[in-house]
């Protein structure tokens, strides 16, 4: 073994030592020290030669970006790469390793760690270990012993190691994770990919031999209700899982009692609310402990405009020492969706700008990290959205944490995608797939809807109806209060009305229907806005859109008034412009529409998806406002910060269409200032109220051969706003 991973292991021994005294738990990140091998080996093969890894990780990070063929620089060299990416795919349709059909690794994998544990735990710690996620199969070893297996690649899992363990002695932890297609567990297919690997961090936790349980679905082990709110109270139940190890030799008694001291902690950290009850625990029992608090003066968690937090701490005490603690957080609000009003948060008309988000980044695949997340959540808080759609799967604990702390509504949905088969395997795995993921999310206030399927109907695929509404009634069962959706591209199907509400996915101006044509913007020709008409009408409510948009390549780029490429979607030609276009002809039917009670653009960023061959990139799905590294905003975000954040603003769009040829064109401005002033080469072209979804038009502008300066001035209170950028007229 190499020394760095022993100085990582006698660092993990040496906290533990120093703490081995310790009555409430310990929670520590195991990041380092892993060993891997990209190959389905022997569970005693040795580990010596394995590679070194850090956990998060995924082996898809290079290939499941490449579509299966060469990294190329496909920006520098698009022709090159969809060469090479045609090649590559027909080379693998040919080939006899099933792992690479999918043009990325999914096959069986292993990681190897050693654990160091202190002697004197023994017969007093409890220790467990928690996976955050790993893709998709993964069976869980600890000194060869088999843990057990979890089947499913976005929900966690945890592990009780304490009687496996060699107190004092290494101990080796070893999973086998496997993310290869399988007919008995969803996702079946879907336009993204399944990135293999331990992706989201792992945890051990060592607690007393009585704590709030981690292993009842993976989750706190405490869960928050409320039961009621008014102005002048708030009625919450506190249910947790109080969990008692196995009996010390010599132990007269069969039974522990403890006191469970549940508080509810302000803001501002004052103690609001606070309760205590003895609780008799038998060795190996876990008991369920409800408690009923209430708040005075509830202030509510209000999404973007207030996000604020209680904490709930659970603390359980014997002989008036504290054995475990464990913090919630709280917000107090209700969501509701009616015909008259449309989306209610508080009771309170609220606007449900909403964007759709893939969990990959360039050259990390799902293997993200904090900071990552981050800056996801600040790009969707720029923007000035108010939802985001987690697509096609529950994603992280942390980044349901930022959305708690930020405001934003989140749509979590079970992976449902495109196919369903009827074998009882397959339900009864999705169906625990949604008891996790709403057990596991079930404290977050930001969480609103409930996703239970997506896209069904496209592919061949059997009937279930019956199985959809199984998996809403679970959905209930658990969490009445969260509003149960679908998202769909079918019409006249009965599996729409399953849900208490449905979001259609459409995509007008790229995969079918034209925003180019003369007619397109009147209503009885507008084939956005009859489609919306259309289906409230058949559904006899309000609906959503939980996807809608089009691919744009800041590479490409057109002149003048835009066209529809041909082709467009699947197409090596997928202008920024058009992209804008389109969502500028969405957003105008979307905005204030009566029939409506909210919209998810699709997609935040652009992500990897493996089968396709478009735009200047291969594997790469451009549908994103944000590049797949994160680096560029396209137009299109700009033209939704007009829309939807307040913040003063001004953004020239096609900036990055830098080489021109028009001597006469059309600049476009976001803004949502009440005037914005045009300068070119110095000379002014006037002043420009933005329209009513943000856009200034100043039509044939003349430009000069060489060098242009486009500026465009706006004034803000006392504060003066400005752009600019470079074109160049090649005559």
């Amino acid at each position: 073994m190499k020394r760095t991973t022993l100085i990582c292991f006698s660092i993990l021994l040496a906290f533990f030592a120093t703490n081995s005294a310790f009555a409430q738990r310990q929670t520590t990140i195991l990041s380092n020290g892993w060993k891997f091998i990209k190959q389905n080996v022997d569970l005693m093969s040795a580990t010596e030669k394995w590679e070194d890894v850090t956990v998060p990780h995924t082996w898809n990070a290079i290939d499941g970006q490449a579509g299966g063929g060469p990294v190329l620089d496909a920006y520098q060299n698009p022709v090159q790469a969809a060469e090479a990416q045609k090649l590559s795919m027909s080379q693998q349709a040919q080939s006899d390793d099933v792992r690479m059909k999918s043009g990325y690794y999914r096959g069986t994998c292993w990681y190897a760690r050693n654990l160091d544990v202190p002697a004197d735990w023994k017969g007093k710690k409890r220790v467990f270990v928690r996976f955050q996620a790993a893709s998709q199969v993964a069976k869980t070893f600890i000194n060869k012993n088999l843990l057990g297996e979890h089947r499913g690649a976005f929900t966690a899992f945890t592990y009780e190691l304490t009687d496996f363990l060699n107190y004092g002695q290494p101990n080796e932890l070893r999973l086998e994770v496997d993310n290869s297609q399988r007919q008995d567990m969803a996702p079946l297919s879907g336009d993204f990919n399944v990135w293999g690997g331990i992706y989201r961090p792992v945890e051990l936790i060592v607690t007393d031999a009585v704590c709030v349980s981690p292993l009842y679905f993976s989750t706190s082990g405490v869960f928050l209700t409320t039961k009621s709110m008014d102005n002048s109270k708030a009625v919450i139940d506190v249910k947790s899982y109080i969990s008692n190890g196995r009996k010390p030799k010599g132990a007269k008694n069969y039974s522990e009692k403890v006191i469970v001291e549940t508080q509810i902690i302000d803001k501002e950290g004052k103690t609001v609310a606070t309760t205590q009850n003895e609780s008799a625990v038998d060795f190996e029992t876990t008991n369920t402990l409800v408690q009923t608090l209430t708040i005075p003066n509830p202030h509510r968690w209000q999404g973007r405009k207030d996000a604020y937090l209680y904490q709930a701490k659970v603390r359980v005490l014997k002989n008036g020492v504290l054995m475990d603690e464990i913090t919630q957080p709280l917000g107090l609000r209700t969501a509701a969706i009616t015909q008259e009003k449309g989306f209610l948060l508080n009771g309170e008309i609220y606007p449900v700008y909403g964007v759709c988000r893939h969990q990959d980044k360039r050259d990390k695949g799902w293997a993200i990290n904090a900071d990552d997340e981050i800056q996801d959540n600040k790009n969707i808080l720029e923007i000035g959205a108010t939802a985001v759609r987690n697509a096609h799967y529950p994603q992280s604990q942390s980044w349901h944490n930022l959305a708690d702390s930020t405001g934003l509504l989140m749509w979590d949905e079970v992976t449902v995608v495109n196919e369903t088969r009827t074998t009882r395997a397959f339900w009864e795995n999705t169906n625990e797939m949604l008891r996790e993921l709403c057990y596991q999310l079930y404290n977050h206030p930001s969480v609103v809807w409930w996703g239970i399927f997506n896209e069904l109907g496209n592919a061949p695929t059997p009937p279930a109806d019956p199985q959809l509404a199984a998996l809403r009634d679970v959905a209930k069962s658990i969490d009445s209060s969260r509003i149960v959706v679908g998202a769909t591209n079918q019409y006249g199907r009965k599996f729409n009305s399953i849900p208490d509400q449905v979001g259609f996915n459409i995509y007008p101006g790229w995969y079918f229907g034209d925003w180019d044509k003369e007619d397109g913007n009147t209503p009885e020709n507008n084939y956005f806005e009859k489609y919306v008409n259309d289906r409230s009408r058949e559904l006899g409510k309000r609906i959503a859109f939980a996807e809608y948009g089009a691919g744009g390549d800041v590479k490409h780029h057109t002149e003048g008034q835009p066209k529809k490429p041909n082709p467009a979607h699947g197409g090596p030609f997928q202008p920024e412009e058009w992209q804008t276009y389109v969502h500028e002809k969405d957003w105008a039917v979307i905005k204030d529409n009566p029939k409506m009670w909210g919209s998810f653009l699709w997609a935040i960023n652009d992500f990897a998806a493996a089968n396709r061959n478009e735009g200047s990139m291969p594997a790469i799905n451009t549908k994103g406002i944000i590049t797949h590294d994160r680096k560029i905003k396209k137009d299109a975000f700009y033209f939704y910060k007009a829309n939807w954040n307040p913040e003063p603003m001004v953004y020239i769009s096609s900036r990055r269409a830098t080489e021109r040829k028009l001597q006469l064109t059309d600049i476009k401005v976001f803004s949502n200032l009440g005037q914005v002033e045009l300068k070119v080469n110095g000379k002014s072209y006037g002043k420009i109220a933005p329209d009513k979804i943000k856009i200034c038009l100043w039509k044939n502008v003349q430009l000069k051969p060489g060098k242009n300066k486009i500026e465009v001035k706006a004034i803000s209170g006392k504060k003066k706003l400005m752009d600019a950028c470079e074109w160049n007229l090649n005559k």
